[in-house]
């Protein structure tokens, strides 16, 4: 009897080990899209403008969770490069070095790659993940030759708080085409759906939780909610901070270029979330912050290498220069940044046409003194100027291929069009009126001059995206400058001094 005791005894704690009395809590903490922000910023309130931002305010916020929650677990789902100079400095030999450096001290546990990660190349990506203390993930991007994964781990088993987490990583499908060509030579992207499916059904017999990092568009996420079965959550690296409930599978995003956190409290139970709690937690950084001693050693590191040359003033706004971002009713296509940026690709290369795709500018400029940083935080990508010929039927074709397109539209210069919405016009028949120089080329819908031809310069990322993304075909005999546009752009300000753009009406929708 005493033996028999003892056996359902022991037999009873070995349960207790094993299986937890009671739910077990994990909270996840995510961030997306920092693109090379660690400083605090000023953005515009209700009311004013705030401070908010930077890796001493991460550092601040994330420490309170730590402090008061068991079981944090921290991913970074991509794009930590790509925005600001501290994603262009080199450290520990690789360009934007630092910027893993931060998540190494805020202790991350988990990241993957993003799309703007591979802007300085392969080898660089590959030097990111070489710096990252925690495990790199991508399971969808691979080598066209071989099909081998590119260098990562297709996901990573972790155990927290006695829970066994799967996290896997997928890259959106249009991933070769939202990168300079030449940085992704080689690589190819896997469907995601698919890879997914090969991977969650032996991942879920190894695993009580599930977590995909999607980087792409928060309905890219919602999707893979639906379409794979087994998973628990995705955790989707858009810059829109929504939440979804998608039968049971959570998907959420954060706001990006680190205005927030993503805060996911789940309670995990037999292999399933039982129960949660998710919210944006802002890095408001206006606060007495407390942040750990090696992430506020590292800001003042980074201070210093960005050095005093982009912090020399060479002209001055006369009023805020902004870019416009669409679609959304009563937005711009046209933008005051937009018009200067493509006329000083015109004033550099004498082109009678200037081309550059909105979603390249990647900052404002506010009223008053302008330094060479603030010139590098609008166009951070070292696009070079590539000068082409277009006809006259071509241009059209080219504008109604961006009107259908909708998103990311061109800015321009030395052109002024009227056009239809896509509501109301069948593509093709959107293009109204196109003027150039005072010379009508298109009326009515009518081109007038077909077969003239007409000097144009772009950028290098738009023109080799030509045909899948912006002008509907190829360039023909393009010819790259070998210019950088940030060069320029300081170069023109050096000299004139003043920037006082407004909207002049060269991009007008009929209504």
């Amino acid at each position: 009897m005493k033996r028999a005791f003892l056996l359902v005894l022991v037999s009873g704690l070995v349960l207790a080990v094993v299986c937890p009395l009671f739910p077990e809590k994990i909270t996840f903490i995510h961030t997306n899209d920092t693109h090379g922000n660690f400083k605090s910023y000023m953005t515009k309130v209700k009311g004013g403008e705030r401070l908010i931002g930077g890796m001493e305010a991460t550092s601040h916020y994330i420490n309170e969770i730590r402090a008061r929650e068991k079981n944090v677990f921290l991913i970074e789902t991509g794009d930590i490069l790509t925005g600001t100079l501290a994603a262009e400095i080199e450290y520990e030999g690789v360009i934007g070095g630092a910027m893993m450096e931060f998540l190494n001290r805020l202790d991350y546990d988990v990241w993957s790659y993003g799309n703007h990660d591979f802007d300085r190349g392969q080898s660089n990506a590959l030097g990111l993940a070489k710096l990252a203390k925690f495990p790199t993930i991508m399971a969808n991007i691979i080598y066209k030759k071989s099909g081998k994964l590119f260098p990562a781990e297709p996901y990573h088993i972790f155990e927290v708080g006695g829970i066994k987490v799967g996290v896997i990583a997928v890259m959106e499908e249009n991933f070769l085409t939202e990168v300079q060509k030449e940085t992704v030579e080689g690589l190819d992207v896997l469907p995601i759906i698919p890879t997914l499916n090969s991977y969650v059904p032996e991942l879920d017999k190894k695993t009580d939780l599930i977590v995909v990092i999607c980087h792409g568009w928060f309905d890219a996420g919602v999707k893979v909610a639906k379409d794979v079965a087994g998973i628990d959550i995705v955790l989707v690296a858009a810059e829109d901070g929504r939440f979804k409930d998608v039968d049971g599978v959570l998907v959420k995003s954060t706001k990006g270029h680190q205005e927030t956190l993503g805060y996911l409290r789940v309670e995990v139970d037999d292999d399933k979330v039982i129960g949660y709690e998710e919210r944006l937690i802002w890095l408001w950084a206006d606060i007495d912050l407390k942040p750990s001693p090696q992430v506020a050693a590292l800001v003042s590191k980074v201070d210093e290498l960005v050095g005093e040359e982009y912090a020399k003033v060479i002209g001055e706004a006369k009023a805020d220069q902004t870019v416009h971002y669409y679609p959304g009713e009563n937005m711009f296509v046209e933008s005051t940044l937009g018009n200067w940026i493509t006329d000083v690709m015109r004033w550099k290369t004498g082109a009678q046409i200037g081309f550059h795709n909105t979603g390249a500018i990647r900052a404002d400029i506010k009223a008053g003194p302008v330094t060479k940083s603030n010139i590098f935080d609008v166009a951070p990508f070292h696009n070079t100027l590539v000068v082409f010929k277009l006809t006259g039927q071509q241009l059209k074709d080219a504008l109604e291929a961006d009107v259908e397109r909708g998103w990311d539209r061109m800015q321009v210069s030395g052109i002024k069009y009227k056009y239809h919405s896509k509501k109301l016009r069948p593509y093709g028949e959107r293009i109204d009126y196109i003027e150039i120089k005072g010379e009508v080329l298109v009326k009515k819908g009518k081109v007038i001059w077909p077969g003239k031809v007409y000097t144009i310069v772009s950028n290098n990322y738009l023109v080799g995206h030509a045909k899948e993304k912006y002008l509907g075909f190829p360039v023909t005999a393009p010819k790259d400058t070998g210019i950088p546009l940030d060069n320029i752009l300081m170069e023109w300000l050096d000299k004139h001094k003043v920037l006082n753009y407004k909207i002049e009406e060269r991009i007008v929708e009929i209504r």
